[in-house]
């Protein structure tokens, strides 16, 4: 005989396939509970089938039981009182087959899902339970368990039906789990990966209408939302595997949203979807996704797309939408043209076939891109939107720019329409990452690459695509040229409306409306009409500048593409000329920084109209600029341009590639056309300008032959101020070398020359630069006089109106360092912190490190750390020495860094006073400045004080040497530096 036992269900034991019949229930019962347990005690048996029975009547039923089972099973009593089943009697059990559900077909799988012992009438038993819950608990357990273990295994795998086996598992999961939110989760993702998004919502709605009913508890879609895609947050791009996460393409959850909206109607309440976004950025393919999930569930959807080239047609989306709904207007009595048609009427026959019918069903009409609609056509939307005599669905879609116009024409917020808008934003880098690795799975994408597409595209998923599609690495995907989505769009404007966005495009950066007006020789108020006439069209915003004007700029640079790509040589030339005309009347004859973005301008409009050597001049022009602001330790401009435009960091990077650019263009004219006499200037004024960069960048004999040639090319010209420029780039040179001998005399030469030629300023400063070259050669009695006479010819020159407080600063600067040299520290101490003061009195932060750093040294001297690492933090603070990048050391950076090593030595913060001294020790060997290296040893010296508390590790990597050999470095550098002393205390 066969024997088979259901547990799960209908309990139920078959003898050949038959149903056994048992005397009564309570006997079928104990024959499975001994197939599942195989040894049961007679007590227990009694508690749990005839508790409410005394014990003899209980023991008297239990053996009518025993003895019917024992004819079918072979049942023995033991000696302890146990009823036992035979441990080597076969019988095949329903329960058996849970851990093999993966092998399972699905008509086998449907009949282990009902609960173990599935019978009302054994419910009632209450002593039972005490059996039978624990029993349906695990082998519920198992059922789920290894049901989520067969759909894992579904989507690990490679089958094309490995979704639908996942969802089959996932809804029979659902079933037995009604409440788990990870299970409706991923019920949820699954539908939406396999398209099903209508399921999708129904899924989530369910599930949150379940949870509010029966907990009270509050749930929407966006909660089942996070658990589909839930993101883990990195700062960097991910570099997932293709297909990881659902592509941001999709809109997954914009989409389920608006079908919740949509699919979630009270009968009776019309609706309206709005969906706002730039051109490309997917609206299109959105509306289509809803359109489609709609119509699987029964919805019939009319859409209508307004075109722009229709936009001067009456009527004309209008009259395809009739076509579409097969709808012919029939003439009315003595209406002989399409114009005299009444917009009710219209309205009215398209009324008819969107509105809801009373069987219910449910219709949704879409209208893509209102902001091409014609003044007509509105007056129908509107009729349409204001008729209540039923319920009517809409899905409108257009530009951002259109939804206050919307609102305020279909007066939406009065209508008793129940309104739901969502917003399509452009994509973030790591979304285009994503988008990236799946539409180019077999591409290596670096993060370096995807944020190459991202910069290109902004974000846009249009974009992105046809990138992808025609320029990465050559063309993937047909041979079909790159479109840009706003080339047809700017074809059709109006001519005036077209000039008046080219004139935007051939600026390099936003434009005024005053600078276009100039150009286009119209009024403000004209340009202002043009743009409220674009607006709409989503190509411009405006800002204000602040400067009672207004900027205008590009919603996306492909725009800005599209304008240059299709406009001719002669328009594009001749707007370039005319805004170098502009801007050439506007830029004074003496330049100061504030004009260096009128030069940048002047040299791209030069660049763009092909006029190269007016390219160089301005290039070498913004070139000067960018070196009094950046390269010169103390530069002589006023203090407003100082307080105003100075940036706070050196821009080596931009200095390296303008002058890179600049060498290239001027060989090629000298190839070209020769030496003539402006090129030869410019020329001077390039080697000048080299010369400085070369020592800035520690490149100190080829900076010495770059300005001895510039010297020479600019005392052959003859031209009195390039010579004095070249001059004063040797005497930095000297001071960067601290080459004593070598400042003296380029001072003195330059002293001579620019009072000969009557340049005070320039005469001022070659009296500091003669006073430094006596400190650094320990003529002390002679510093003073020179410091003095630099002062008085400032002064006198701040007399005539022009202020050079910085100039000023400098010198007390200088008398600070006279007075350390001599040792008096508490007298340098005091000019420096004079030289702090009056610099952040008037905002003058630029220069302000190296007096600080200096300040720190002598309270260091002074044995006051505290107060030193105060002046450090300050020096943090103003020149962002301490930047987590480590800039490439500010002013005072070399000297700072050693003296904050020292600092965080003596609080025993080994770590950050390691990475101090490496810093200090690049920038000295990067430099390789004297008074840096010097200030490197010295602090390194001070540290052989504390050697017994030091670890190991720190002394090995910082104390290369010993306590001598350090002594004697610095006892050699102090004929360079010579206010560098050590504390003998």
């Amino acid at each position: 005989m066969k024997f088979k036992a259901r547990f799960l269900g209908t309990p139920e034991l078959f003898i050949d396939g038959t149903p056994h019949i048992f005397p009564f229930k309570k006997a079928q019962i104990l024959a499975l509970m001994l197939i599942e347990e195989k040894t049961l005690s007679k007590d227990k048996i009694c508690e749990y089938l005839w508790a409410d029975k005394t014990m003899e009547k209980a023991r008297r039923n239990l053996s009518n039981a025993l003895s019917h089972i024992k004819k079918i099973l072979p049942v023995n009593l033991s000696s302890g009182g146990s009823v036992v089943l035979d441990a080597k009697f076969k019988i095949e059990r329903d329960i058996d087959l849970l851990p093999r559900i993966d092998s399972l077909g699905w008509p086998e799988i449907s009949g282990l899902c009902s609960p173990f012992f599935d019978i009302a009438e054994i419910d009632d038993w209450a002593s039972f339970s005490d059996w039978l819950l624990p029993k349906r608990q695990h082998y519920h357990n198992m059922l789920v368990r290894n049901l989520k273990k067969r759909a894992q295994a579904q989507l690990a795998g490679f089958a094309e039906s490995r979704f639908d086996d996942a969802i089959l598992c996932y809804e029979k999961l659902t079933e037995c789990e009604p409440y788990d939110e990870k299970i409706h989760g991923e019920l949820v993702r699954l539908y939406i990966k396999t398209n099903q998004k209508i399921k999708a919502v129904d899924t989530a709605r369910s599930f949150s209408a379940r949870i509010e009913s029966d907990f009270g508890i509050e749930a929407n879609l966006s909660d089942i939302s996070t658990l589909m895609r839930r993101k883990k947050e990195t700062p960097n791009i991910r570099a997932s595997a293709h297909n990881s996460e659902e592509s941001p393409l999709a809109r997954n959850d914009e989409i389920l949203r608006m079908l919740d909206f949509f699919s979630g109607a009270v009968p009776g309440r019309s609706l309206c979807g709005l969906v706002w976004g730039e051109q490309g950025i997917g609206k299109t393919v959105f509306v289509n996704e809803i359109i489609s999930c709609l119509t699987e569930r029964g919805w019939e959807c009319f859409s209508v797309d307004c075109w722009q080239e229709e936009k001067s047609y009456p009527l004309a989306p209008v009259m395809r939408l009739l076509k579409s709904l097969h709808i012919s207007p029939a003439q009315q009595e003595n209406i002989k043209s399409l114009s005299e048609l009444s917009y009710s009427y219209i309205a009215d026959l398209i009324y008819q076939r969107t509105a809801e019918t009373a069987e219910g069903v449910h219709r949704l009409l879409v209208i893509e891109n209102i902001q091409w609609m014609d003044d007509a056509s509105w007056n129908i939307i509107e009729s349409l939107m204001c008729d209540n005599s039923a319920p009517r669905h809409m899905l409108v879609t257009g530009f951002e720019e259109i939804r206050s116009a919307f609102m305020l024409r279909t007066a939406l917020a009065d209508e008793p329409f129940e309104k739901f808008e969502i917003t399509l934003r452009r994509f973030n880098l790591e979304e285009t990452g994503r988008i990236c690795h799946e539409m180019a799975p077999d591409e290596e994408w670096s993060n370096e690459r995807i944020h190459d597409v991202y910069m290109q595209t902004e974000g846009n998923p249009f974009f992105i695509k046809e990138l992808l599609k025609y320029k990465l690495d050559g063309i993937i995907d047909g041979a079909a040229p790159y479109k840009n989505a706003y080339l047809s769009m700017i074809e059709l404007l109006d001519e005036n409306e077209r000039l008046f966005l080219e004139a935007i495009a051939v600026c390099p950066e936003c434009a005024s409306m005053r600078e276009i007006s100039r150009v286009l020789e119209i009024s403000p108020l004209q340009v202002s009409k043009f743009f409220n006439n674009l607006r709409l069209h989503g190509f411009l915003r405006e800002q204000e500048s602040g400067e009672g004007d207004v900027l205008y700029y590009f919603t996306h640079t492909k725009i800005r593409e599209a304008l240059l790509d299709g406009m001719s040589v002669s328009r594009k030339v001749a707007l370039h000329a005319k805004n170098m005309e502009i801007l050439e009347a506007l830029t004074p004859p003496v330049l100061q920084y504030r004009h260096k973005k009128i030069c940048s301008r002047l040299y791209y409009h030069c660049h763009e109209a092909k006029l190269t050597e007016r390219e160089l001049f301005w290039r070498i022009r913004e070139l000067e600029l960018h070196f009094m602001a950046v390269h010169e330790v103390f530069p002589t401009l006023v203090d407003q341009d100082l307080m105003h435009y100075i940036p706070t960091a050196e821009d080596v990077n931009y200095t390296q590639k303008a002058l890179a650019d600049a060498w290239e263009i001027i060989n090629r004219l000298f190839r070209t056309e020769g030496g003539s006499p402006g090129l030869l200037r410019m020329e001077r004024d390039l080697y000048i300008l080299k010369g400085g960069y070369l020592w800035w960048s520690g490149r100190y004999d080829d900076a010495d032959y770059m300005l001895r040639g510039a010297v020479r090319k600019a005392m052959a010209i003859g031209e009195p101020e390039p010579v004095i420029k070249a001059g004063v780039q040797m005497c930095y040179l000297a001071i960067q070398r601290d080459d004593a001998k070598r400042l003296s005399f380029c001072a003195e030469k330059l002293y001579k020359y620019a009072k000969k030629a009557g340049y005070r300023h320039w005469e001022g400063i070659a009296l500091r630069f003669i006073a430094i070259a006596r400190i650094l050669a320990g003529r002390h009695d002679e510093v003073e006089k020179y410091l003095l006479m630099s002062t008085l010819v400032f002064e006198k020159l701040e007399e005539k109106g022009q202020n050079y407080t910085v100039c000023l600063i400098a010198a007390e600067h200088f008398r600070g360092d006279w007075k350390l040299a001599q040792g008096r520290i508490e007298e340098a101490l005091s000019f420096y912190e004079n030289c702090v003061n009056i610099g952040e009195s008037v905002a003058l932060f630029r220069a302000l490190g190296l007096s600080l750093a200096k300040a720190a040294f002598c309270l260091m001297l002074l044995g006051r750390y505290k107060e030193a690492e105060v002046y450090l933090q300050r020096m943090g603070k103003i020149c962002n020495i301490m930047h987590t990048d480590w800039e490439d050391g500010l002013q005072g950076g070399g000297i700072a860094f050693s003296l904050m090593g020292l600092i965080n030595s003596l609080k025993k913060d080994w770590y950050h006073a390691g990475i101090c001294f490496t810093v200090a020790k690049r920038l000295v060997s990067e430099t390789r400045r004297p008074i840096w290296q010097a200030t490197l040893y010295w602090a390194k010296l001070e540290l052989f004080k504390m050697r017994g508390d030091m670890p190991r590790e720190f002394a090995e990597s910082v104390l290369k040497h010993s306590q001598e050999w350090y002594e004697e470095q610095l006892e050699l550098l102090r004929h360079k530096v010579g206010w560098i002393k050590r504390d003998e205390r």
